[in-house]
């Protein structure tokens, strides 16, 4: 076994498809206890009977859903030792024709729900420490266009560069308290996920022309991007913490 997660406790939000549904599905694989939220629920509990984990729906944007979700953790494992913020949403338009509203729900998904979550399981480790050096292992899944340009992408390029750096800053404070919780960012390139074939024309996917601008010439998958987050919440990667993964083949440097 690669990376060991044997009998960690992870909480992985936006698990109904994609990157968030592999990860659930590895973690489970390899031993971990996995609380698997979307707001999806009725998608969300399919993927957990899958994964023969626990499926909750969960609006990442209620606190009082963050608190059920942590409680569940804690209820039938006793303790929470990773989480994997990774519900999102996308929006492909322009600076001139997105409104506000779409806008602000961009940053209520991504931003706000990744600053709560962040709260919520920084004090819920810290909590079952006893007084002792908290751990535990915080994963948000931003993207490449964190630090990256393109069209007509400009508030969800923003969004995800808001949860990229608010993951270097929570690692630093958190680590500088005193506490060894680790937070980093993994920054996925183009995905083969739902979320993306929805905005694709049609076929585009599949098609090798599609993809020149990717070095390794395809989309990635999301288990690709899934045993990067994998490995961010082992003990593998004990020492890296405030930092950005970039998984995406070389994209974002052509």
């Amino acid at each position: 076994m690669i990376f060991d997660i044997r009998n960690k406790v992870v909480l992985i939000t936006g698990a109904a498809s994609g990157i968030g549904a592999a990860t659930a599905r590895l973690a489970a694989e390899r031993g971990a206890h996995v609380i698997a939220t979307d707001l999806d629920g009725a998608r969300m509990q399919g993927v957990a009977a899958d994964c023969r984990c626990i499926g909750l729906t969960h609006d990442v944007t209620s606190q009082d859903d963050w608190d059920n979700a942590i409680a569940a953790a804690v209820h039938h494992y006793g303790r929470l030792d990773a989480l994997v913020s990774n519900a999102g949403i996308v929006n492909y338009e322009r600076i001139i024709d997105l409104d506000m509203a779409r806008f602000r729900r961009l940053n209520q998904v991504h931003v706000e729900g990744s600053f709560i979550g962040l709260q919520k399981a920084v004090a819920q480790m810290r909590a079952q420490a006893g007084g002792k050096p908290a751990t535990g292992s915080i994963v948000l899944t931003a993207s490449v266009m964190a630090n990256c340009a393109a069209p007509a992408i400009s508030a969800y390029a923003a969004a995800k560069a808001a949860m990229a750096n608010m993951a270097r800053a929570v690692g630093v404070e958190v680590g500088r308290k005193g506490d060894m919780i680790r937070v980093n960012a993994v920054c996925p390139g183009p995905t083969r996920t739902p979320l993306l074939e929805g905005v694709m024309p049609a076929g585009a996917m599949s098609d090798p022309a599609h993809w020149t601008d990717v070095p390794l010439g395809a989309p990635q998958e999301p288990e690709d991007i899934a045993e990067s987050i994998l490995f961010l919440i082992s003990e593998e990667s004990s020492f890296m913490t405030a930092t950005q993964m970039v998984v995406d083949g070389g994209w974002s440097l052509t």
